[in-house]
């Protein structure tokens, strides 16, 4: 069984090294993808001599003169002197300037559309133009190549006999060894075993995103189907209450929808109807993708108060596994020391391709050396 599984990984490792690499080098340039862009955003931001940055009532105000309507949001940074961000749906989004509130129509262009190309090549195998099917099937088959891969790297690499001075050559890096046979020896074993868990995740997670069985194997798993109406936590919504007062200013809302989060990174706002008596605001202290670490707030426009408690994540437990498997990809779903580790393992993704194809050629070239003999 054992010869088995090694010529069995063998060959997958020839066959789908070199997109298994493709994807790895990728995956290393995504690793810091959003704070990358978020800082080619906000460096395009010039601050006026003297000027100060505008609240959050005149970036509202400017919002709806960019072509925001009520039901739009707003989401503003912590940072007074970072773009704010009008969104009009999924893929509709203007940056606009914290100190003018003019949207700035090239900020992070250049950022965005390197990031864009890197993670098509990472998806789609696509080096120009957009989605590329056969790239997708390729890299897709790739992926799930790459997972037997290390299925069957484990059986390879369980030691024969569980004795620390044999299992610690397979965990850690040994020095003085003779050759480069035994070096890529030594790093493919150990960094294969380091290396396990998270590169098993995000082969998972990019199976999900690039097979639509795999999709809908999660929302099996929780008894639902894509798109269908989960069971998520019910939500009571009250009526909204009367205004007992004059409606206050965005700047003070806020205030009081963060008083409870001194953590706060971000608020993104819903643009309010003129005459709406509450404003409904999602407070933000992690990454922009951590759910655990968002709550919905809503607060009376007269000043008054919050209404109700917080609210968090109210998605079906199939949707929450989702979005979990979205974020664990990119390592996102942990914050910086995530993708860190993402990245990590992309970068031991890419060693064990080299050392193992510089194992195998110097197999075949052995075989080939001994037929001729």
């Amino acid at each position: 069984m054992r010869r088995i599984f090694f010529w069995a990984h063998f060959a997958m490792g020839l066959a789908a090294g070199v997109f298994v690499l493709l994807m790895s080098v990728t995956g290393v340039l995504l690793t810091y993808e959003r704070q990358m862009v978020s800082a080619a955003q906000n460096a395009a931001v010039e601050a006026p001599a003297g000027a100060e940055p505008l609240s959050v009532e005149a970036l509202a105000e400017a919002a709806f003169a960019a072509g925001g309507t009520p039901g739009n949001t707003l989401t503003v940074q912590r940072n007074p002197t970072h773009v704010a961000t009008l969104s009009k749906g999924r893929r509709d989004n203007s940056l606009l300037d914290p100190y003018t509130g003019e949207v700035l129509e090239h900020a992070g262009e250049g950022a965005e559309a390197f990031f864009g190309r890197v993670m098509r090549i990472h998806r789609w195998l696509a080096f120009t133009g957009g989605r590329n099917d056969v790239g997708a099937a390729i890299n897709g088959a790739a992926n799930l190549t790459f997972g037997a891969l290390l299925i069957s790297g484990v059986v390879l690499w369980w030691p024969r006999k569980w004795k620390w001075p044999l299992v610690k050559t397979q965990l850690f890096f040994r020095r003085g060894l003779p050759n480069a046979k035994a070096r890529h020896y030594n790093w493919h074993h150990v960094l294969a075993a380091w290396s396990f868990l998270p590169l098993f995740l995000i082969i998972i997670s990019g199976a999900v995103f690039s097979y639509g069985w795999a999709n809908k194997l999660v929302y099996a798993a929780f008894g639902e189907t894509p798109g269908g109406q989960g069971k998520g936590r019910a939500v009571v919504v009250a009526p909204p209450p009367e205004l007992a007062g004059d409606v206050l200013p965005l700047d003070p809302l806020i205030e009081q929808a963060t008083e409870s989060f001194g953590n706060w990174r971000r608020v993104t706002i819903t643009l309010p109807e003129p005459d709406a008596s509450t404003l409904d605001v999602s407070v933000d202290w992690g990454n922009g993708t951590q759910s655990s670490k968002k709550r919905n707030v809503t607060v009376a426009r007269d000043g008054s108060g919050l209404i109700g408690a917080p609210v968090g994540d109210v998605s079906s437990p199939a949707q929450k596994m989702r979005r979990y498997l979205r974020f664990v990809h990119t390592g996102e779903v942990y914050g910086f020391i995530g993708q860190t580790l993402a990245g990590l393992a992309s970068i031991a993704a890419i060693v064990l391709v080299y050392t193992g194809i510089s194992l195998a050629v110097r197999r075949l070239l052995r075989m080939k050396h001994a037929a001729r003999s």
